[in-house]
């Protein structure tokens, strides 16, 4: 058994960013309440990184195999960014905004793009469709389809259909996924389903920021010591994201009552499919009700010998760094999230 208490002790930064932004109490809140927040996330002051450098930017639409259309918007780096990493063809990130699987869109992340795009990579940033009007596991599937497309056209040298998406060449053995919470188990979905697809191996890392590694209501409690309990009891206030949000958004996923693999894997993914996973680099915040099942994990990856790196923002609220830019603790997670991205061989 362990503990993570010690995350939780609220970083002083956040503590007084918090006293400057009034909190709406979300006991209330309806599922149109709930989007409206989330879209609003992008409206956070961005000093760090405030728009296009080095890239260019194009919003279309990527058919699935089902022939629905799954809006996208695509980042290609530009001569300067190309001339900087030698010309070399660009890696190719996948990216999966968060929104507790009913909202969100594609500003929610942009300035991630942005940057990834400035080292000379192309960033396909989603725009899955939501619950619950659909299905639990649309937004996993729709955005399985969108990446099993671009790389069915790039395998398949068919250049007419990437430049349609306004996609240039880019390399197909630097294929990366990049989800934030929902967009976490969306990116870890995607690599599980490749696994079961037998494609092991076209994946080659994943970025895991505040991942829902476990259905809250199926927790392994039994794994946790600690006399203040789970992180689902100690953050159960936390700024941003409540026990109470995360049981709404769970409720509205619609989720199966038996633990699902792709949403629970911590506790349903078997070990064998688990060892087949790429490199992952897992970011976490100490003041996240989510915090304790993605440190449990990551510890499982590690003992199962997956190439693992854990990154805990401790004192922080769920996902904070995808956009209070603002803060001294994101520049450090920037730079932290470089080196990873090196590590990960994103870009050089």
């Amino acid at each position: 058994m362990t503990s993570y208490t010690e995350y939780s002790k609220i970083a002083p930064e956040f503590e007084q960013m918090l006293k400057l932004i009034p909190r709406d109490d979300s006991a209330n809140y309806s599922l149109e309440d709930y989007r409206r927040v989330l879209d609003n996330l992008a409206t956070f002051p961005n000093t760090l990184y405030s728009g296009p450098k080095d890239c260019e930017t194009n919003d279309t639409e990527i058919p699935i195999r089902d022939g629905t259309l799954i809006p996208v918007r695509i980042y290609t780096p530009n001569e300067a960014a190309r001339a900087a990493a030698g010309n070399q063809l660009p890696s190719i990130l996948f990216h999966f905004h968060g929104g507790g699987w009913v909202g969100g869109n594609l500003e929610f992340g942009h300035p991630h793009c942005l940057w990834y795009a400035s080292h000379n990579v192309t960033v396909i940033n989603v725009g899955y469709r939501f619950c619950p009007e659909n299905p639990y596991n649309t937004p996993q599937d729709d955005s399985y389809g969108v990446y099993r497309a671009v790389l069915h056209a790039a395998d398949n040298k068919l250049q007419d259909q990437l430049k349609s998406w306004g996609i240039p060449e880019f390399d197909t053995e630097k294929v990366y996924l990049y989800g934030t919470s929902a967009g976490a188990q969306i990116a870890s979905a995607c690599a599980i389903i490749d696994i079961e697809n037998k494609r092991t191996g076209v994946i080659k890392g994943l970025f895991l920021h505040g991942l829902p590694a476990v259905d809250v209501h199926l927790f392994p409690t039994e794994k946790i010591s600690s006399d203040q309990g789970t992180s689902i009891v100690q953050n159960k206030d936390a700024p941003f994201v409540t026990a109470v949000d995360v049981d709404r958004y769970i409720a509205w996923r619609n989720s199966p009552p038996e633990a699902d693999k792709y949403f629970s894997p911590l506790v349903a993914l078997d070990d064998e499919s688990l060892k087949q996973f790429p490199k992952v680099y897992h970011e976490a915040y100490g003041m996240d009700v989510l915090r304790d099942g993605q440190l449990l994990f990551a510890e499982r990856m590690k003992e199962l010998g997956v190439d693992t790196r854990v990154q805990i923002h401790s004192g922080y609220g769920h996902c904070l760094f995808s956009t209070a830019w603002m803060l001294e603790g994101a520049k450090v997670a920037l730079n932290q999230l470089e080196e990873a991205s090196r590590w990960m061989g994103v870009f050089n």
